[in-house]
């Protein structure tokens, strides 16, 4: 038996539409802070959530699309806590997250955790369309694989800016109506 024939060939044949999501930098300016009470603020002084409005209606049209959390808020709080930040349209389309798959030290030294987490995720599950929206999905290139290659999937956005900008909005609707007229 070769080398090879001892692998099973994966297949990413899983083709609900999913979506990472981030919360700090992708759905609002800033970073969160807890206080000593559990109350989060933004080191921004801005309004946390103010850009999933913009999400909410990027994916009204699309039902089928599912959410995987990604962000570092689940360091802190417990799942449930975290969902139950997001409007509740988003709220009921959440899946998943990616905060139980430990990563190897190497990848938490040069700052491609997230994207590992995704990445192990997107194999777990099979996940042929997908999409990462986040302001630290850094290392794609060395974290593709001959299945997979990450950048095409990964929308790195501007901490400063989040998803709103054109071109961040522009990504998820081409993604979306890519995915909707292709059918899987």
């Amino acid at each position: 038996m070769n080398e090879k024939s001892k692998w099973p060939l994966l297949i990413l044949d899983e083709p609900t539409p999913t979506i990472f999501l981030d919360y700090d930098g992708t759905l609002h300016r800033g970073h969160a802070l807890v206080d000593e009470d559990g109350t989060v603020s933004l080191d921004s002084e801005n309004t946390l959530f103010e850009f999933a409005p913009l999400l909410v209606n990027l994916l009204k049209p699309y039902p089928q699309v599912e959410i995987v959390l990604t962000t570092s808020w689940l360091d802190t709080f417990p799942l449930e806590k975290v969902i139950s930040y997001l409007p509740v349209s988003l709220a009921k389309r959440v899946v998943g997250a990616t905060d139980d798959i430990k990563v190897p030290f190497g990848y938490l030294q040069d700052g491609s955790a997230r994207t590992y987490r995704i990445r192990s995720y997107v194999f777990a599950h099979r996940l042929k369309n997908w999409l990462a929206l986040d302001d630290s999905v850094y290392g794609a290139f060395h974290l593709s694989t001959s299945v997979l290659t990450l950048e095409p999937h990964l929308v790195l956005l501007d901490a400063q800016q989040g998803i709103n900008t054109a071109e961040a909005r522009n990504r998820v609707k081409s993604w979306l109506a890519e995915v909707h007229s292709s059918g899987s």
